[in-house]
């Protein structure tokens, strides 16, 4: 996995992992009030930003990746930290049998996936990757998903910028595979259940992506706090990255 560190090396190593779509710039705002204290592992999936692509992109390949970084960076105990997909890989890393975290903090992950939804997804990683003329043309056409958010303009200008690589054509393109895009189902609740380590569930107050009543089922399956940001929606690394960050650190800190 293409990845960067910070903080100093004899740190307690936490690990922040992105959303679907997305890279490791998502937490470019976070990551240094947390480098404060720990040593800050920032990966990119598979496929994903500066990673190169695969032909599996299940929930457990990414969590695999994951265990794989962590052994290579002899990171044990560690502590994972997950954003949207990002956070249910962490919660599949959890509840497995491998290298288990020490903590683990799933912040605004998606708590269900109707057939609709994965069917669309499905048809959405079978289309041709977009390609523009250039750059700014590019960030111009970047949106979130879901659009409804609280995230400044040059945050959001930041983000977009490095979210397209150069062809050798000289076009812009996403920089993720978007055959990543076909998710598997989604079976949040087994997971939970199974974790056997500290864990803190966070959201946003108006995330349509992790409704208050399955994030307070998936808390009380894991036996876990749940924590709710006012004013947020989903891209908490983005609209609050100060505000999570102190989350992170108090739960880390046992104060939580």
């Amino acid at each position: 996995m293409n990845h960067v560190i910070l903080g100093a090396e004899n740190r307690p190593l936490v690990v922040l992992l992105h959303a679907l779509g997305c890279h490791g710039g998502w937490w470019e705002w976070t990551a240094p009030i947390l480098a404060q204290q720990y040593r800050i592992a920032v990966p990119e999936f598979r496929g994903h930003g500066g990673s190169p692509g695969a032909d599996d992109y299940s929930f457990r390949a990414y969590a695999e990746d994951v265990e794989a970084l962590v052994s290579h960076l002899g990171g044990e105990p560690y502590a994972l930290v997950g954003h949207s997909m990002g956070g249910y890989v962490a919660l599949t890393v959890a509840a497995g049998d491998m290298a288990r975290p020490a903590a683990v903090v799933i912040a605004d992950m998606k708590t269900s996936a109707s057939d609709g939804e994965l069917a669309a997804l499905q048809a959405a990683a079978r289309k041709p990757a977009r390609t523009y003329s250039s750059l700014e043309e590019a960030i111009g056409r970047y949106r979130l998903s879901p659009q409804d958010h609280c995230v400044p303009p040059d945050r959001l200008l930041a983000v977009a910028a490095r979210s397209y690589r150069q062809t050798p054509e000289g076009a812009w393109m996403e920089a993720f595979d978007r055959r990543a895009l076909a998710i598997e189902p989604l079976a949040p609740l087994g997971l939970a259940a199974r974790v056997r380590c500290p864990a803190l569930f966070v959201r946003g107050e108006h995330s349509l992506i992790m409704p208050a009543e399955p994030a307070a089922e998936l808390a009380a399956a894991a036996g876990a706090p749940l924590v709710t940001m006012p004013g947020l929606y989903h891209h908490l690394p983005l609209e609050n990255p100060e505000g999570l960050a102190a989350i992170i650190l108090a739960f880390l800190s046992g104060k939580v």
